[in-house]
């Protein structure tokens, strides 16, 4: 009985609770001002740049349009961290993102959702959902999780590849902007090659990118066709 208390209260809510809180839209919205690389500002771009990349590898690995990405985090005010661990437990158990959402939105948490023995978790995703489930608590280090998981699958790069870019300082949507470049730049370059420029030679993402023949807009595109 237990194991199905935290789904069976969410279906007792009608409607669903506003897991966006689309009330806020008004109050969060945080758009972008700076698009295009500007020599005397080098740095301006990076935000935009970092933040439209990460949404489109996001996009590109649970199959969902970039565009609601968008929509649940700067209009919907849903945590970065909660979204990413939301959209591994909802592909990796079949739930839907509203019930999930709804579950913490109700005084549920991350750690009643992965000891909930309801889920039937895909062979696929066992092992990350286990080393998730003991890290759940703190929510960046399970969004940083979630990240490196997709990262080693998408790109076909192994742990140490990461924790030598996280041991440099790289945070995940630097380390997918430096994978993303190695992989669709016009240039040849390693990936420690291509963080270096940004942490020892202190150029902008920015600058890196257009080295690489990308503006920040292509960038951002290089996975899908939405933008």
């Amino acid at each position: 009985m237990k194991s199905i208390l935290i789904f069976a209260v969410v279906l007792m809510f009608t409607p669903l609770v506003q897991a966006m809180n689309m009330s806020s839209i008004s109050n969060s919205c945080h758009c972008f001002k700076d698009r295009d690389l500007d020599p005397k500002r080098k740095f301006a771009t990076d935000s935009y740049l970092l933040t439209t990349s990460f949404n489109s590898f996001i996009a590109a690995n649970f199959h969902i349009s970039k565009s609601q990405i968008v929509m649940m985090k700067m209009k919907g005010g849903v945590d970065p961290d909660d979204l990413l661990i939301a959209l591994f437990v909802s592909r990796a158990g079949g739930i839907e993102l509203k019930t999930l959402f709804s579950v913490v939105e109700n005084g549920g948490s991350w750690e009643d959702i992965f000891a909930s023995k309801s889920l039937q978790v895909s062979d696929a995703d066992l092992q990350t959902f286990t080393d998730l489930g003991a890290v759940v608590e703190d929510k960046e280090k399970a969004g940083e999780l979630v990240t490196d998981s997709l990262l080693k699958d998408f790109f076909s790069i192994g742990e140490q590849d990461i924790s030598s870019l996280r041991r440099e300082g790289a945070t995940g949507r630097e380390i997918t902007l430096v994978y993303l470049l190695e992989k669709y730049g016009k240039r040849d370059a390693a990936a420690t090659e291509i963080y270096a420029m940004y942490g020892k030679d202190k150029m902008s993402w920015g600058e890196i990118a257009a080295f690489f023949g990308l503006t920040p807009n292509a960038t951002g595109k290089l996975l899908l066709n939405d933008g």
